[in-house]
């Protein structure tokens, strides 16, 4: 949807400065129609943006069960990769469980707008992630961030990181099901760095099934960007049970996770 209004502002701006152009008898301005267009397209940008930072600041208090707002940031991100000129491959979209059903997402972890991608896959869940404490001080997107149910983490500190497990915890006992990215920060690369175990204390301590994922060349999003197209993949590993884990300790579960989407990682570097 939000795409589809993109386009249709686009045009409209577009007509609209073409029409004031040619009112002045300017009627060369055919020959700069492409800037023209572009013009239009950042106009509806920077309304996309308005729109997002007075929606945000309408939402008073946190509500991860409102799918609505879930509906209109799932629709914009899947905008934003449009204008990234990317094309994203899902594998596994069978693997994702029905609606109602709180899980937890855990997935390797390449660079910031990683979740820009994963979530419009899940667009049927309410979900949340545990997500660095500097997205919800953006300045636009920082409020809407929060307003969803998104909860903060504090990399620095291992008390705030224990509170933010706590508090996606009793989000997921309510029902809500959230995503972590156990490397804690970005690899910048299709090449892991270590898990921190204590990111599987979020399904561990709720007994969640855990959902894992596998992304690949989210790191080339930019290269040759907006003149060349990106390819980037998902994949949607089968669901794992809670008590198929429920004999493993965090460090056992994390290397159990890691060593599934190192195979996803291997294969895709063998058919990519």
């Amino acid at each position: 949807m939000a795409t589809l209004i993109f386009l249709l502002l686009t045009l409209a701006f577009a007509a609209g400065g073409g029409y004031l152009l040619n009112l002045y008898a300017l009627s060369w301005w055919l020959a700069l129609w492409p800037l023209v267009l572009l013009a239009g397209a950042a106009v509806t940008f920077v309304l996309f943006l308005v729109f997002m930072f007075f929606h945000g600041r309408l939402i008073r208090k946190p509500n991860p069960h409102n799918m609505t707002n879930h509906r209109i940031i799932n629709s914009i991100l899947r905008l934003v990769l449009k204008l990234l000129n990317v094309k994203l491959v899902v594998t596994g979209k069978e693997n994702i469980p029905e609606p109602g059903k709180a899980f937890v997402f855990v997935c390797n972890h390449q660079e910031n707008y990683d979740i820009i991608a994963i979530k419009p896959v899940f667009h049927q869940h309410p979900l949340n992630f545990i997500a660095k404490q500097t997205i919800f001080d953006w300045p636009i997107l920082g409020r809407l961030v929060w307003g969803v149910g998104n909860v903060p983490i504090n990399r620095e500190a291992d008390r705030s990181a224990a509170i933010s497990i706590v508090n996606g915890v009793k989000l997921i006992k309510a029902g809500v099901p959230m995503a972590i990215f156990p490397e804690g920060k970005r690899s910048f690369s299709n090449t892991m760095i270590d898990f921190k175990p204590g990111a599987f204390k979020l399904a561990m301590k709720p007994k969640a099934d855990i959902l894992i994922g596998t992304i690949y060349n989210f790191s080339m999003v930019f290269k040759g960007w907006p003149f060349k197209r990106q390819k980037i993949y998902l994949h949607i590993h089968p669901m794992m049970p809670a008590e198929t884990y429920e004999k493993m300790n965090s460090t056992e579960l994390s290397n159990h996770v890691k060593a599934k989407i190192q195979a996803q990682l291997d294969h895709y570097e063998q058919t990519a």
